[in-house]
């Protein structure tokens, strides 16, 4: 499933960001570049990564990746964490970087968030792990990320919402098994277990989004047939005689009667009743 890009450079998500010095493009040994632990993409697919590794092999890395210095030595990713990892995969021991450097860790919090935003194969969850980041760890408010990010207020809200559901639910949207609109969705039900119960079956049975909502949707309650007059003068005459509640049915051809009582007694002393058995 594709997924829409946020489209805006970083300059323009972050007007008011301090400038950050950058040294140009060098070779840096990949063995000295690590991970970002902020990186909120937790998903690369084994297949992508080897065909990507093939394509370096014959061509090299023609984009660099973005790092910064490491606070315990080497470099730390900004961006470009799959093209580092497929260059390990093709046995690369250099690779082109751009060596930035923020002005504290908030600065590059944001960088490296805002940037990984901007990819087209995030999946919803780890979006909206993104967006939790930046509120927890830089203070930011929903209206704040929404500007910085150039997405529509109630667009973060909903992806904040996902980080309510269960992991289990969480794992299979982040697995692509789940789309967003089936995490929207289930994000609506109250009931954790019933959240995982429901996620399953879209799993197992196939719904789209659609047929989930509308396993969602109450049901409309049935209409009860209208009691004529005589049906209805009868069944409060045998409430009367009988001291419980008492309902007529008809229907074409016969009908049944409806008893209803209220306690174990009130059973006992009924069949008593009809039978005329005594105490």
């Amino acid at each position: 499933m594709k997924r829409s890009a946020l489209g805006k450079g970083i300059a323009a998500l972050i007007p008011e960001a301090p400038s950050l010095k950058t040294t140009g493009v060098a070779d840096l040994p990949v063995a000295e570049i690590h991970p970002n632990p902020l990186q909120p993409r937790r998903q690369f697919s084994a297949a992508s990564l080897e065909e990507l590794a093939d394509s370096l092999k014959q061509h090299g890395l023609l984009q660099p990746v973005v790092v910064s210095r490491g606070s315990t030595g080497g470099y730390e990713l900004i961006a470009g964490e799959r093209r580092w990892r497929a260059a390990r995969l093709a046995g690369l021991e250099r690779i082109p970087a751009v060596l930035r450097e923020p002005e504290g860790d908030a600065d590059q919090l944001a960088l490296a968030l805002i940037e990984n935003l901007q990819r087209e194969d995030l999946t919803p969850i780890e979006e909206a792990r993104a967006y939790h980041h930046l509120r927890s760890e830089l203070g930011l408010s929903q209206e704040e990320i929404a500007r910085r990010v150039g997405k529509e207020r109630s667009t973060v809200a909903n992806a904040l919402r996902l980080l309510q559901l269960p992991m289990a639910v969480q794992e299979l949207v982040d697995g692509g098994e789940l789309s967003a609109g089936h995490a929207r969705a289930l994000a609506g039900v109250g009931e954790a277990e019933r959240q995982v119960g429901l996620a399953g079956r879209c799993v197992r049975e196939g719904w789209s989004v659609r047929d989930l909502e509308r396993h969602l949707q109450p049901r409309p309650a049935r209409r009860r047939r209208a009691v004529d007059p005589e049906t209805q003068e009868a069944a409060d005459r045998l409430s009367l005689a009988l001291g419980v509640r008492v309902e007529i049915h008809r229907r074409r051809r016969g009908g049944e009667i409806r008893l209803r009582f209220a306690s174990e007694d009130d059973l006992i002393r009924l069949f008593r009743q009809l039978t005329r058995e005594r105490r």
